[in-house]
């Protein structure tokens, strides 16, 4: 085998970078100004780039954030309101038609310390302690609606 003997290989001609200002990459040799993308032996993962560092990180534990329970609240203030129009009964579909909870509300929760005047008969998903103490305290009834299972089916139950 001789120089002139050698044929090229099929990889085509690699470019020769860093060899003066006129060979076009000269300088910088085509790697831009400072960084580590400058510098030798950099190098980015196919993987995670791009990925941010929260989402490459494995996930570990349990948590039941995924499974809470969002109650839409409202007040003992705004259910004597109800009862100023006559209302004595009040559950999901009356505060619906009412316009007191917004369309698409499930489950719903009663809040507040309020002193009502009149007895009502409250059917919630929830009610807080003061709430509940208040309706019973005017002699009205806080029933608690337990929904069991993915059937959508509620069972009653008397506080």
């Amino acid at each position: 085998m001789r120089l002139h003997t050698l044929v090229p290989s099929g990889n085509g001609r690699r470019k020769r970078v860093g060899r003066g200002e006129s060979s076009g990459l000269g300088r910088t040799s085509g790697r831009g100004n400072k960084g580590a993308r400058s510098r030798s032996g950099y190098r980015v993962s196919p993987v995670t780039s791009g990925i941010p560092w929260y989402r490459r990180l494995p996930i570990r534990g349990f948590s039941n954030y995924n499974f809470r329970r969002e109650y839409a609240e409202i007040t003992l203030r705004r259910l004597s309101s109800l009862v100023g129009k006559g209302i004595h009964e009040i559950d999901l579909q009356v505060l619906l038609a009412n316009r007191l909870l917004r369309p698409g509300t499930k489950i719903f929760k009663v809040i507040g310390k309020e002193v009502l005047e009149k007895p009502i008969l409250v059917r919630a998903d929830a009610f807080s302690a003061g709430a509940a103490a208040a309706i019973c305290s005017s002699g009205g009834q806080a029933v608690v609606l337990h929904s069991s299972g993915s059937d959508g089916s509620r069972s009653v139950e008397r506080k």
